[in-house]
Order: structure tokens, then sequence, then C-alpha cells
């Protein structure tokens, strides 16, 4: 545990130095989009988790980190392990800012943003699904096809976050799913919670297998 806990903590170090120009550009686009962004709420929980999740995996290509990791008495598969469970804090400080923005707005005289708590848990559910997208195409492509993914990743997330309400809206059914409540049962929920937990563990498993099988 305390080695998963120091490889979280290093991930964290490596994109603290981004997370102040982070913020200070989801600051602007709150401004900008304040009373007109329907979604704003899902662009300050995602963004900052995944941009924090993408800015490791480029730092660590680009300072051979792996390598690094891999001399030291660490299992591979905790090193995979802990990129997973670093997307858990990285969410956690998108939605301790989405907080703090939702009172400093009306004391700025801007209006202020609608925190919906349903809006909140599907916008925290959200970034695991993402990152068990990106993590094994990551090990897959290896330190220099990854910059690649890392790129366009990027852009996904930047521009994809900047038009997430237009996202939304476009999708049948999930503006309407995140509003409102619809009569599900519990059946529908444990199916549901179900596959997305599998969904996960089955990414995990796949990005361990190609890390294992990779000649570093």
């Amino acid at each position: 545990m305390s080695n998963l806990v120091s490889l979280i903590r290093k991930d964290f170090m490596l994109s603290r130095n981004y997370l102040l120009f982070l913020l200070v550009y989801l600051i602007f686009m709150t401004i900008m989009n304040t009373g007109s962004a329907p979604f704003g709420l899902s662009l300050l929980v995602t963004m900052p988790a995944m941009m924090m999740l993408l800015t490791t995996c480029l730092q660590d290509v680009r300072n051979v980190n792996i390598r690094f990791s891999l001399s030291l008495p660490v299992h591979r598969s905790l090193i995979v392990a802990s990129k997973y469970v670093s997307v858990l804090p990285f969410t956690l400080i998108g939605v301790a800012f989405t907080l703090v923005m939702s009172q400093v707005l009306p004391q700025l005289g801007y209006e202020g943003l609608n925190i919906s708590w349903r809006e909140m848990g599907v916008s925290i559910l959200l970034v695991p699904l993402i990152a068990s997208i990106y993590l094994p195409l990551y090990y897959w492509l290896g330190p220099k096809g990854s910059q690649y993914v890392n790129t366009v990743f990027f852009m996904v997330v930047i521009f994809g976050s900047a038009n997430l309400g237009d996202i939304i809206n476009g999708i049948p059914g999930l503006k309407t799913f995140i509003q409102e409540s619809p009569d599900m049962g519990f059946e529908k929920w444990l199916v549901g919670g179900a596959v997305y937990i599998v969904f996960i563990a089955v990414s995990y498993l796949i990005s361990l297998r190609l890390f294992s099988t990779r000649d570093l």
C-alpha cells in the first residue's frame, strides 16, 4: 500500500507544475461561459483530472520514469494500478475547484454555477471511463507512440470539454438522464454498476498485459 501511495504521490508531483496553468485556464473558461454553458459543471470536474493524468503519462515518457520505477522493488501490476487509482485524487481536485468556483463567482459579480449533484456524479463517473480508454492505448503504443495518443487526447479533452454541452445535447436521452431522475429499477442500476466495474477491470487487465509483455 505504501508503494502505491508513493507512486500516486509521484504522479501528483509530476502534474502539479501544470496545475496552476490549468486552473487559470478553467477560471477563464468558466467566466467566459457563465450563464451560457449548460454543462459547465462537467467541464470543471472532468478536465482537471484528465489533463493531470495525461501530463503525468507525458512526463513519464519524457523523463524515462518507467525504467526508473522498474529498477525499484515494485511489481509492474502496482505501477499500472497507480495510474488508474491516481485518477481518483485528480477528480477530487476538479470537484473541489468546482465547489470553490460556485462560491467565488457570485462574489465577483458573475452568475453562479448551478450545482446539480446528479450531473456531478455523472461527471465523476465519466473520468475513470475515459481513463480506461486512454491507458490501454498508452501502454500499447509504448514511449514513442504514446506521444501521439497523448496529443490526440489532449485535443479531445480540451475541445471536447469546451463543447461538452453540445455533445451531451446531441446524444439522445443523455441530457434527460442527467437533469432528471428516470424511473430505473434497482436491477438496472445494479447491472449498470456491474458493467461499469467490469469495463474498468478489463481495461486494467489489458493495460497490465501490455505493460508486462513490453521490453523496457
